[in-house]
């Protein structure tokens, strides 16, 4: 039996989701008032229903599907090496300040050479298979991962430390009690910006060079000035985001579930 209180926490729900979509419902009403009709503005604009079209085509053909996949598979297997290798190698340098402070340069530079830049010389050595996307998406990945980790690791309260040393605790194991538990939120805050990296990591090496994957699409679209095919491939994009993020905060909630209780 409904309660007032239920009932009304649910209008209140309601009211929050609309709220949500009302700035895309604007946009797209927008959208169509100054396009639709307009063969000029549908041109470069495409439309609502343009993209609707364009969307049941590409479903109905099964092509979305294909370059979907590709892209994910490209992206999660980068993300997943980058991450998981970028973690390890970040709350490894906690055991020597000196190799830190060789390596924080070279993490620096990995950090900051636009992705952009490497990824004809990735294509060469890879060729334009889904190894040098992978490539791309895992270079992208693996900085974030390792200073988000190492600082994570730096940040472990030193009165834990001190405790373990006073009870003779060895280094592997003050590592694996104290440092690699405080660390995980970090790890999972790396993980959540390593998603669109990887992402944009795969993306590229589409855009440049690819027979497959949504940043083919978009670019034998866009070739065609076929605006609406160009949109779909975006939101495509942007909803493979979304459901991954999602699934990396359900991980976060699983792994660190002692904060939610």
């Amino acid at each position: 039996m409904n309660t007032p209180t239920t009932i009304s926490n649910k209008k209140i729900k309601l009211g929050e989701t609309a709220l949500y979509f009302l700035p895309l419902f604007v946009f797209i009403l927008i959208w169509a008032l100054f396009t639709e009709g307009k063969p000029q503005n549908q041109f470069i604009f495409s439309s609502p229903s343009q993209v609707l079209n364009s969307f049941t085509r590409l479903l109905s053909n099964g092509d979305l599907f294909k370059d979907s996949w590709i892209t994910i598979c490209e992206a999660l297997i980068g993300f997943a090496f980058g991450t998981i290798g970028g973690a390890t190698i970040g709350l490894s340098l906690w055991y020597s300040q000196t190799v830190a402070k060789i390596a924080k340069p070279y993490i620096t530079a990995l950090a900051t050479i636009p992705i952009f830049a490497l990824a004809p010389i990735i294509i060469v050595w890879f060729g334009i298979g889904i190894w040098s996307k992978i490539m791309l998406a895992f270079i992208s990945t693996i900085s974030v991962a390792i200073v988000q980790s190492y600082q994570g690791a730096m940040s472990v309260e030193p009165k834990f430390l001190r405790l373990m040393q006073v009870v003779g605790a060895s280094r592997n194991q003050i590592f694996r009690t104290i440092v690699v538990p405080s660390s995980l939120i970090w790890v999972i805050n790396a993980a959540k910006l390593n998603i669109g990296l990887a992402l944009l990591g795969a993306f590229i090496g589409e855009f440049i060079s690819s027979e497959q994957g949504l940043g083919y699409m978009i670019v034998k679209a866009s070739g065609l000035y076929d605006m609406a095919t160009v949109i779909v491939g975006i939101i495509a994009l942007i909803m493979i985001a979304l459901i991954l993020t999602n699934l990396v905060e359900y991980l976060e909630k699983f792994i660190l579930r002692w904060k939610y209780l």
